[in-house]
């Protein structure tokens, strides 16, 4: 009888993280729950917890030392950041890119040499609508997940050869803490921009996804035996998306500045 998929997911102490490292653990597979601070993984039924923090080579090192093989990686952890760019000191970027991308980068680094010894293995990115489509408050966040994306197409293929299977999924809008935990970049001068782009983006979402049905997504791609390049996990991403691309550079710039 073969051994379950172990599973590492950074990033568990709550919403889309947690919810996934529980529905995995449901479905039988092996899930190696990490979190900065493991007391917040207790509750959760996974057959491994471990301490992580992306932002910290040793840190990672020693996880993944501990979890042992890994047959698909989920570089979930990540932090938000809204506000004028102007506004956004450069420790609040530095933290932002540690996490969202040097930190996927660091257990890249740490899980691929196994697995391309072993000829298998999945990665998959987590992302957002903001790694394709931009927009005001969210210019810094939206570049760590243009970033995150563009270094994960390059990656796809470079693994190709080596069976290694690389994925996008990208998230609208979920009821989670991510939108309470997000530092946010304020400025004088910039109130009116704040509120008025504050109060459109609180309006359009109207139904946003729960953390347990995006999870469900995620954990389908995580169990398929190949996966496409890029996913949409909730419907206003695929809508939003499309709306984008579907615009000229002009027409996208004057629905926003006169919506």
């Amino acid at each position: 009888m073969s051994q379950p998929r172990r599973v590492l997911i950074t990033g568990c102490s709550s919403g889309i993280g947690r919810a996934l490292a529980q529905t995995l653990s449901e479905r039988g597979l092996h899930v190696i729950a990490t979190a900065r601070n493991p007391a917040a993984l207790e509750p959760l039924d996974a057959a491994q917890k471990l301490a992580l923090d992306v932002t910290s080579k040793d840190s990672v090192a020693a996880a993944v030392a501990t979890a042992g093989d890994i047959d698909v990686l989920v570089n979930n952890a990540g932090i938000g950041l809204w506000g004028p760019l102007e506004g956004a000191s450069l420790d609040q970027v530095h933290r932002l890119f540690d996490t969202n991308v040097y930190g996927p980068l660091r257990m890249l680094r740490a899980v691929l040499p196994r697995m391309r010894q072993r000829r298998s293995g999945t990665i998959i990115q987590i992302s957002s609508v903001a790694g394709r489509v931009s927009g005001p408050l969210v210019g810094i966040y939206a570049a760590s997940k243009q970033a995150l994306e563009a270094c994960s197409e390059a990656l796809r293929i470079e693994l190709a050869p080596f069976n290694i299977g690389v994925a996008i999924v990208e998230i609208g809008a979920v009821e989670s803490a991510f939108p309470k935990n997000r530092e946010s970049a304020g400025l004088s001068g910039y109130d009116e921009v704040t509120e008025r782009f504050t109060r459109r983006l609180m309006a359009a979402r109207t139904a946003p996804a729960t953390s347990d049905e995006v999870a469900r997504v995620i954990a389908d791609i995580v169990q398929a035996e190949t996966v496409k390049l890029r996913y949409m996990a909730t419907a206003d991403a695929e809508r939003l998306i499309a709306e984008r691309h579907a615009q000229s550079d002009e027409q996208w710039e004057r629905a926003l500045l006169d919506g």
